[in-house]
């Protein structure tokens, strides 16, 4: 058996909500070693700059696009109608950009959140779990966050969900007992992303950042945002066949941020 083995050469792999950040990077990093990627997106704009931009750092790439909102059935379905087969599967899409009290959090914010970080995974997950099951290797990678850990009071609908996340994982892990199948879970904290520069557009970049760590993360040993290749080299090394013993587990790439085992 290789060492490290990272070798994805004719494997294909989905990435949803892939057109900046963590999921973009993930996208190049998963070609890089020779994966066919499928990157996913509901602007087609943004979604063809995306797919540039993976061929742009991985000359030769071979990139496809499926437009869909997977925060919905139908977005699901179109691309289970458009990705008829694949051996890794990144359940990237998630978020939120509404921080609130949890008092002020409407039904339609929670069932926003539900659907969007957890349905999207649900439903991709269990179309394409009997095809994983026919072959003889298979990667589902779901994205939890910090937040799914130790939850802000401002991000109780996000962090209940990424909670869920976690053991949505897990359980989906033990659906492919004893199989060449894994399926983990990552954790991200704080990463260069839009939604830095959305709030630091009248701040500069380094101050920003600064009060940020300073005041809502202080126990980051980091101490700064992570960038997103930094997140996405441990979901590549978990898309990989060096990660075949690591299953069932949630991967921390949050900078040390919180403090428990």
């Amino acid at each position: 058996m290789a060492m490290m083995d990272l070798d994805l050469t004719g494997k294909t792999a989905l990435i949803t909500a892939s057109v900046s950040g963590i999921g973009l990077a993930s996208a190049q990093g998963l070609a890089a070693r020779g994966a066919r990627v499928w990157i996913n997106g509901r602007n087609p704009d943004r979604l063809a700059k995306a797919a540039d931009a993976v061929r742009e750092r991985v000359p030769g790439a071979e990139v496809m696009t499926v437009q869909a909102d997977v925060a919905t059935t139908a977005g699901c379905n179109t691309i289970i109608d458009t990705v008829k087969d694949l051996d890794i599967l990144i359940n990237m899409a998630g978020g939120t950009d509404r921080l609130a009290p949890f008092t002020e959090l409407t039904d339609k914010d929670w069932q926003y959140q539900w659907d969007f970080n957890v349905m999207s995974g649900v439903r991709l997950t269990r179309h394409y779990v009997p095809i994983l099951k026919n072959k003889d290797f298979g990667r589902v990678i779901f994205m939890t966050s910090e937040a799914g850990l130790v939850t802000p009071g401002v991000l109780i609908d996000y962090g209940v969900c990424k909670a869920a996340v976690i053991r949505l994982s897990r359980c989906i892990a033990e659906v492919f007992h004893r199989t060449n199948v894994t399926v983990n879970c990552v954790a991200p904290g704080g990463t260069m992303s839009e939604w830095v520069y959305r709030e630091a557009k009248n701040t500069p970049l380094a101050n920003f950042e600064k009060h940020h760590f300073a005041v809502n993360e202080p126990t980051s040993l980091l101490g700064r945002f992570a960038e997103a290749d930094e997140v996405a080299n441990m979901i590549v090394y978990l898309c990989s066949p060096a990660s075949n013993a690591t299953r069932g587990a949630v991967l921390r790439v949050e900078g040390g941020a919180v403090r428990s085992d």
